[in-house]
């Protein structure tokens, strides 16, 4: 596809036609609710992916933008709402996810939570809805499910129940993309991790409490992921 900067006010979704037919594979992948065309009010799709540092999801996230036959949009953690969403990863216009300090209280915490909750939609209305209605296929990285998982890394410090209960107020993904990988994969990309550690971050991801989570196998080929992701989610359109 044309991985040129989109024009999130004015673009159009490409009148391309479907790709070839993709052969049904076999996924390794853990599905707590499937995507459904028909329960979507727009015509694009809204993915995130996530997993532990180093497995991958950059890679993937570029596999899947130049695979797919149209308009795409990319952002990390939050899109603003002024500049908009970057074409691929490597472009990220959005808003970086705070680096960790512990030193933060935990009203603080809510506070950032609650902050970031007004932020995610006021760039959904404004940036990510529109796209998704001109038939944009969209891809976050993590979005906001570092509450959940790493919330220290966000500067939240709990209670668990509050960030869940903020994740009620959002929008939902038509599909999170759980990207897992051996453990030692992982360990020669992130060195500064333990064994222990990517083990338990690996847990934590697969059990992330949230619709439409589907796991795939990190050690695949990217293109081959890409492939998979792509039949997952346009399966039922």
């Amino acid at each position: 596809m044309n991985s040129s900067r989109l024009d999130l006010e004015n673009s159009a979704p490409g009148n391309t036609p479907a790709g070839p037919s993709v052969p049904a594979l076999s996924v390794s992948r853990q599905s707590q609710s499937r995507t459904h065309a028909s329960h979507r009010r727009h015509p694009g799709m809204f993915i995130v992916i996530v997993g532990p540092d180093g497995v991958g999801k950059t890679t993937v996230a570029r596999a899947i933008i130049d695979q797919h036959r149209g308009p795409s949009a990319y952002f990390h953690f939050l899109p603003t709402g002024t500049a908009g969403m970057s074409p691929r990863p490597g472009e990220e216009l959005g808003t970086q996810p705070p680096r960790l300090d512990r030193r933060g209280a935990t009203l603080l915490g809510w506070l950032r939570l609650a902050r970031n909750v007004v932020r995610w939609w006021f760039a959904y209305l404004v940036r990510v809805r529109p796209a998704l209605r001109r038939g944009c296929l969209v891809i976050s990285d993590r979005w906001l499910y570092g509450y959940l998982v790493q919330p220290s890394a966000l500067k939240f410090y709990g209670p668990h129940r509050v960030a869940v209960a903020a994740f009620r107020l959002l929008s939902r993904p038509d599909l999170v993309v759980n990207l897992a990988a051996l453990p030692d994969t992982i360990r020669r990309r992130k060195q500064e991790l333990t064994l222990t550690q990517i083990q338990a971050e690996l847990a934590r991801w697969s059990r992330l409490p949230v619709p439409h989570l589907e796991t795939f196998d990190a050690d695949d080929a990217p293109a081959l992921i890409a492939q998979r992701v792509l039949e997952t989610v346009f399966r039922e359109s």
